[in-house]
């Protein structure tokens, strides 16, 4: 199976799929679409610029996204802005971006930096589109956002220390090389080349030991043990001793090259180390610790107690004056935070946008969507007088007004958006190890120091064994290849289309033995599906059009999910009229002297509600033969049904088989979701997992308890609502399929991209590998120790011994990553 997955590649972003036969090429709608808009735009060019390929698409060009703030900072910012961006991924997404940027009327100056994923922009006020402009990077896969990254990520503080001491280490050697190649201490520049190896030296120590003496500082204060630890007291014993000898005249103990060098090593590895994971951090957009603004319309005037418009009985009060100020229609251009809703306010919530807090609907009537709070993918209608609970979206083509009943901080979304910073995890396994690696090696140094003080009674050549013990046993090979080994791993991850934010996931997934799955958006595609595509090739190209033009605006699930087929297939929408929504119903529009509508089969016949006798009788297609009773919506003209459409949740294309592999393995699966128990109930069926094991209904605080529940430092949890944001605070490693919602991208270790659930075994197949290829490193490095600390105890280590042990074990080290990363490919 796997196999057959790797023989089908993606032609637009390079990611490993299983092929469909209505889209052998291309792994996801998204990527057909922005590869057709490439090659018809002429930027072909871009795949020529492409560094290894880039994240998939999926459905990001096709959703509607509320660009309002935007518009505000465009308004104020005087032609100049900077935005963050999502998607940015190599040299060649920063030439698509300019190019893009450059057909604009009004544009000057643009700076797409990929490594911060930020984008600097300068153009004619009053002539450039800033609005315009996001909404055409939205159809090439690119997500624009307010500047929110940091400007100094941790890998760019090491760079000014990485390029200082690489500077210093080459000088180091260059004036110490001389001494190792016979030059007499009489020569006249010896002096001078020995002050200035002491002057690199200590600059070295200063600029680039600093950063390990800091850190291991810092987890020595938390009672952690960390792999600074041993680097520092190499560093220090090499220094301290250096300057002894240094001042004693004993210059063939001196040790600053050793400095210089290892410094520079171990700054080298552990610049490796983050550079990786931050450049899948950077592609994503910063966290939103809240809902963009609202509209305020005004404050309730009458009793808290009941919404305007509802009599102390429950009926509603259709008089004039029971009507909430801006409910004719006139609503409040005045925005507000969230934080500052008070109980009691109505607001106007946009279509797109999310119910901050819990709310009484005072608007007739309205379409939510539900899937970020509950899981659920279908939309429902509500009613006047009813309770929205908090993160509904509003799924309507008009703002709805509301009563708030709660301030923001006591919302449920509140609690759900609130990124709390991780703490350190504590390697349980590596802190053992090096407690009992510093006792021995400084046992050892501390008895050869005593046993050569006690036979010489010289103390120069017993500090030259003590400091030659604590150089030679510093963690050079392993501090260089084991970042590297990371780096493979997480570079082989994004191959792949798994992207790895956080830099101790892999130490956490050797520990990995639950896995548990939220259902809608994760097991299942994140959007609904049509689940019979060919009624669409049914229309002709003209009704085609005129669905698109229905659809293009709508937010209704079903709505997305024909635009996304559509737009994928290169239909064009005809010129929009007035489109009316019928709630709860349908949509209706009036073209070309006819009446089209899209809605409930009993509905869209007519325009009116029918028995479903009557829509049996009436809905039957002449020209594809569909019955509008089995459809879940119809599209008709003047009544005559063109296309029935059925939608349902489409599992992932290879979650059996993948589910099977992963228990094969030895994990318990689990399934906690907020959707209905029979929905749950039927994925647990379709992917044979025991139903005692699969849970629905579940709210977040109690998919959280669950999880806290299962959890013995070994649970991988993969959900992508704000739904699962307590479940991913709760579980040892989290991880998401989503990444264009703000939220749970920035809490996950790692988010991966694609139609399957592949990387998943991918993942722990990698962390198996490095894990392994680590083992290997750490072994030979004891045997290297072994050797080395023999030589210094029986007196035979010396300055230029010990530099050219150190880079050659390190060039082993080096091999056995390689070696470890290239002898077995994944399947």
């Amino acid at each position: 199976m796997r196999a057959a997955i790797d023989q089908h590649v993606c032609i637009h972003c390079g990611t490993p799929f299983r092929p469909a036969a209505h889209r052998p090429d291309f792994c996801c709608a998204g990527c057909q679409f922005v590869h057709d808009l490439i090659a018809k735009n002429g930027l072909g060019q871009f795949y020529d610029l492409q560094e290894g390929g880039v994240p998939p698409v999926q459905s990001l060009v096709f959703q509607k996204r509320d660009y309002a703030w935007l518009e505000d900072l465009a308004r104020v910012s005087n032609g100049t802005l900077t935005l963050d961006v999502q998607g940015l991924s190599c040299i060649g997404c920063a030439w698509l971006i300019e190019k893009l940027f450059t057909r604009k009327p009004g544009a000057l100056v643009i700076h797409v930096d990929p490594t911060l994923g930020q984008l600097a922009l300068r153009w004619q006020p009053g002539v450039f589109d800033a609005v315009a402009f996001a909404r055409e990077l939205q159809t090439f896969g690119y997500l624009v956002g307010p500047p929110g990254k940091s400007a100094a990520p941790a890998s760019r503080a090491l760079n000014l220390r990485l390029g200082l001491c690489a500077a210093l280490a080459m000088n180091t050697m260059l004036f110490t090389l001389p001494r190792y190649l016979g030059m007499e201490e009489g020569f006249e520049f010896a002096q001078l080349f020995q002050r200035l190896t002491l002057i690199l030296g200590t600059l070295s120590f200063l600029i680039g030991g600093s950063y390990f003496f800091i850190r291991s500082w810092h987890s020595l204060r938390q009672r952690v043990l960390h792999i600074d630890l041993p680097i520092s007291l190499g560093l220090a014993a090499a220094y301290a001793g250096s300057v002894f000898a240094w001042m004693r005249g004993a210059h063939g103990f001196v040790y600053f090259d050793f400095v210089s060098t290892f410094t520079f090593l171990m700054l080298a590895g552990r610049w490796l180390q983050q550079k990786a994971v931050e450049r899948n951090r950077h592609q994503l957009l910063a966290a939103q610790s809240e809902p963009p603004p609202v509209r305020l319309v005004g404050r309730q005037a009458s009793s808290l107690s009941r919404p305007s418009g509802v009599l102390p009985d429950g009926s509603e009060d259709d008089r004039p004056e029971a009507r909430l100020p801006g409910q004719a229609g006139s609503l409040s251009s005045e925005r507000v935070p969230v934080a500052r809703i008070a109980v009691g306010d109505v607001f106007a919530v946009d279509p797109g946008q999310v119910v901050p807090v819990l709310s009484r609907l005072c608007s007739e009537g309205e379409t939510l969507g539900m899937q970020c709070i509950s899981g659920d993918s279908e939309a429902s209608s509500a009613r006047r007088g009813r309770l929205v609970p908090a993160g509904a979206m509003n799924c309507g083509q008009a703002a709805i007004e509301l009563e708030a009943r709660e301030p923001w901080a006591d919302s449920l979304l509140a609690k759900l958006l609130r990124i709390t910073p991780a703490g350190t995890a504590r390697d349980a396994t590596l802190e053992r190890f090096l407690r009992g690696y510093i006792g021995v090696v400084l046992s050892l140094a501390v008895t050869g120091f005593c046993a050569w003080w006690a036979f010489t009674g010289a103390l120069l050549p017993a500090l030259q064994v003590l400091i030659s013990v604590l150089v030679v046993s510093c963690p050079c090979a392993s501090g260089v290849a084991l970042p590297l080994c990371r780096d493979l791993a997480t570079s082989r991850m994004r191959k792949l289309g798994i992207f790895i934010r956080d830099g101790e996931l892999w130490a956490k997934l050797d520990h990995v033995r639950k896995i548990i799955f939220d259902k809608t958006g994760t097991l299942t595609l994140e959007a609904m599906s049509l689940l019979n595509p060919d009624s669409l090739r049914h229309l002709h190209s003209d009704e085609s059009a005129v669905l698109l033009a229905m659809v293009n605006d709508s937010l209704h699930p079903v709505a997305g999910c024909l635009r996304e087929q559509l737009l994928a297939d290169r239909v064009e929408p005809v010129p929009a009229s007035a489109i009316h929504e019928a709630i709860g119903l349908g949509l209706e529009m009036e073209h070309g002297g006819a009446t089209w509508r899209l809605g409930r089969p009993e509905w869209a016949v007519v325009g009116t509600i029918l028995s479903a006798e009557s829509a049996r009788e009436q809905g039957q297609s002449q020209r594809t033969g569909l019955s509008a009773s089995r459809a879940d919506c119809i599209f008709t003209r003047d009544g005559e049904p063109l296309a029935a459409f059925r939608f349902g949740e489409t599992a992932r294309d290879d979650a059996r088989e993948e589910i099977a592999a992963l228990r094969g393995r030895g994990c318990e699966v689990f399934i906690l979701s907020g959707d209905r128990r029979g929905k749950v109930d039927s994925m647990a069926d379709r992917l044979h997992l025991p139903r005692e094991q699969c849970l629905g209904e579940l709210s977040p605080d109690e998919k959280a308890a669950r999880v806290r529940t299962l959890d013995a430092r070994d649970t991988l949890y993969l959900g992508d609502g704000a739904n699962d944001s307590l479940a991913f605070d709760a579980a040892w490693i989290s991880g998401t399929p989503a990444i264009d919602r703000g939220l749970l991208e920035q809490k996950a270790g790692f988010y991966f991209l694609g139609r399957g659930l592949n990387g998943v075994r991918a993942l722990l197949d990698t962390a198996a590998l490095r894990r392994r290829t680590a083992r290997a490193v750490v072994a030979f490095a004891i045997a290297y120790n072994a050797v080395a600390v023999a030589l210094c105890l029986a007196g035979f280590m010396s300055p230029l011994l010990a530099a050219i042990l150190m880079p050659a074990s390190s060039l082993v080290s080096l091999a056995i990553v390689f070696a470890g990363f290239s002898a077995r490919r994944l399947e």
